[in-house]
């Protein structure tokens, strides 16, 4: 489930580099065009749709065969592309040429780009895209600055778990019906599953603490209980000593294994992707979400027999604390779009049982409509049925990636977490600098004002 991961000045270069380049003024405000002005050509038969998941085409290809799909949709015809990299519809964008709609992709920096058209009014006027029709919070995720940047579908549930193979628990004597719930208590977990041959080689892991969901800004400063962007004041909060505690905390792990043989491992083809690590059993611990039991049950299926899930760490004084969220899918319509109506239409489309069901079977992903919730079949991946009883269970919950600047923060974080683990920086160092780093981007790209 990895988004696409670029900046406003990605964007902002893309642009630049294509003829005929669309204006995207910094500080201008995203206009909110009215239902079907998508500012293209008159209505096609047409849709267009990209997104940057390599494995929903399966799912497409089957709507596009039931009669539901035929009678909501009319004479359409559906084009869709997956595995679309960030710079691919960023050049689109730029040179004026973009798909009707698009999915995974940053879905607040096109908003705040002007990229995209609202759709308050065609939700507005909606049976299928509503609020009392799915989970709250997945209908408050596509509001952002007052505006409906997008409509949910496809996958939207919750987000956070830590995932273990019980299997590989018991080998080094861990009890796998007693998982960690705290940091330390994980990391003790990591110590005895990280092991290395004779000769100091490094063989395997218990966790890569920025793997997946895990690497998440939103996660790991939840979890220390640090609100790192504060959406109604535009203000960062990055430098303080409890953000530092989390930033050593999590070197540590690479530590334990040894920053250059843990950044081979990570390196290594089959490891080094999103979850790749565990489905290959060398890594036998990930925070991730709701979708790993079903990605893995569908990937690796000797793997995800093993696979358990519980709640996400949290630091020993936060011990009480069942962490939760809550971030969405859109279907975001480009300003440019030959078929709005269409592009919209599919957006409900993907709000039906029909959607809903036909994607969990195909992908293993949830989408969060009332109609589809009691269908789920909890036991259907190994470890699954944790996170549907963490609805209810969990006390703390969160909905993610509001800050246009997200993915610039992740990337230089990541940089920061590596000259920690390997002693060139010291974590209140880095705290500070990622601080500075963000005011200087979110100032740089003209959202300070």
């Amino acid at each position: 489930m990895n988004n696409q991961r670029f900046s406003r000045r990605d964007f902002l270069r893309t642009s630049a580099m294509a003829a005929g380049a669309m204006a995207l003024a910094a500080c201008a405000a995203p206009a909110g065009a009215p239902a079907g002005d998508g500012g293209g050509a008159a209505e096609s038969s047409i849709i267009s749709f990209w997104y940057a998941w390599g494995q929903l085409d399966p799912a497409l290809a089957a709507f596009i065969e039931t009669d539901e799909w035929n009678e909501h949709m009319g004479d359409v015809t559906l084009e869709y592309k997956g595995a679309v990299a960030g710079e691919a519809i960023l050049t689109a964008i730029a040179g004026g040429t973009p798909p009707d709609a698009g999915s995974n992709f940053d879905y607040p920096n096109l908003y705040t780009r002007g990229a995209v058209i609202t759709v308050q009014d065609m939700a507005e006027a909606s049976d299928l895209v509503s609020q009392d029709r799915m989970l709250d919070w997945t209908w408050d995720f596509a509001w952002f600055g007052g505006d409906m940047i997008g409509v949910p579908g496809i996958e939207s549930y919750v987000q956070w778990g830590l995932n273990y193979n019980a299997d590989a628990a018991s080998q080094v004597g861990l009890d796998p019906d007693a998982p960690p719930k705290t940091w330390s208590e994980v990391m003790a977990w990591h110590e005895e599953l990280t092991l290395k041959d004779d000769a100091g080689n490094l063989l395997q892991v218990g966790l890569d603490p920025h793997d997946a969901m895990g690497g998440d800004v939103d996660f790991q400063t939840a979890s220390y209980g640090i609100r790192w962007y504060d959406e109604a004041t535009k203000t960062f909060n990055l430098d303080n000593e409890r953000m530092a505690e989390l930033i050593d905390t999590t070197a540590e792990f690479i530590r334990i294994a040894d920053p250059d043989q843990f950044s081979g491992m990570r390196q290594t083809e089959g490891n080094g992707g999103w979850g790749q690590a565990f489905e290959s059993g060398v890594q036998h611990m990930i925070i991730e979400g709701y979708w790993h039991p079903g990605e893995a049950q569908i990937n690796k299926p000797e793997i995800a027999q093993h696979n358990r899930a519980s709640w996400a760490p949290v630091p020993d004084d936060r011990a009480d604390v069942n962490l939760q969220a809550v971030n969405a899918h859109l279907v975001q319509i480009f300003k440019g779009a030959n078929n709005v109506e269409g592009a919209f239409k599919m957006g409900e489309f993907f709000n039906t049982a029909t959607a809903c069901d036909i994607i969990f079977k195909e992908v293993g992903w949830i989408h969060p409509i009332n109609d589809f919730l009691p269908m789920i079949d909890g036991n259907a991946f190994p470890g699954l049925q944790f996170y549907i009883d963490s609805q209810e269970s969990a006390n703390e919950w969160y909905l993610l990636r509001r800050c246009p600047i997200h993915w610039f923060v992740k990337g230089q974080w990541d940089a920061l977490r590596d000259q920690v683990a390997r002693d060139d920086i010291t974590a209140t160092e880095a705290a500070e600098t990622l601080n500075t780093l963000a005011l200087e981007e979110f100032e740089a790209q003209g959202l300070a004002g």
